[in-house]
């Protein structure tokens, strides 16, 4: 019976749709139809795309709080773990004062859930590294730790490979640097 009314519907709603509808020449949406999207700003090959949205809809800047609940996401780099909100925050002083700009810092959800050491390293040492340290020539101080004799001691993205006990104690070197 179920069947029957669906196949009665399908044929009442093909009788109601133009031909040019059904074969895809022309394109009808509801009109309770709303697209909702995100777009991060500092996306530079986006940016002609990013102000015709803006010009054309309406939009809505959303800042990055580092207290967002949705977004307390955790880093686990060999044995520690390190809270993103806490990483995002110094990051992107770090970020701010190297590129006077608020266009390279990281939102709360550059990363989406938990992470470990290897997605971590992929995703955002890899922006730091390629969009912050290339850009920017006093960037080069960016990746620092704590060295065993105390001094501080700077490290290449290339540094961080392979996924070891030593590239994990160097990227927990710069997480409490």
């Amino acid at each position: 019976d179920k069947v029957l009314k669906s196949m009665e519907d399908d044929i009442d709603i093909r009788e109601r749709v133009s031909e040019d509808i059904l074969s895809g020449r022309k394109m009808k949406l509801p009109s309770n139809l709303f697209l909702l999207a995100t777009m991060n700003t500092s996306d530079q090959s986006l940016f002609p795309m990013d102000s015709a949205f803006k010009r054309r809809w309406s939009w809505k800047y959303v800042p990055i709080e580092a207290d967002c609940p949705q977004s307390q996401f955790r880093i686990k780099i060999g044995d520690k773990v390190y809270k993103w909100a806490s990483f995002l925050e110094k990051a992107n002083e770090k970020v701010h004062r190297l590129s006077d700009s608020e266009d390279k810092q990281m939102g709360n959800f550059f990363i989406k859930s938990n992470i470990e050491e290897d997605e971590f390293k992929s995703k955002v040492m890899f922006y730091l590294w390629s969009e912050i340290c290339k850009d920017y020539e006093k960037a080069g101080s960016f990746f620092k730790y704590i060295g065993s004799e105390g001094n501080e001691v700077e490290f290449t993205f290339n540094t961080l490979f392979p996924t070891n006990d030593k590239t994990n104690k160097i990227l927990q070197g710069f997480m409490s640097y």
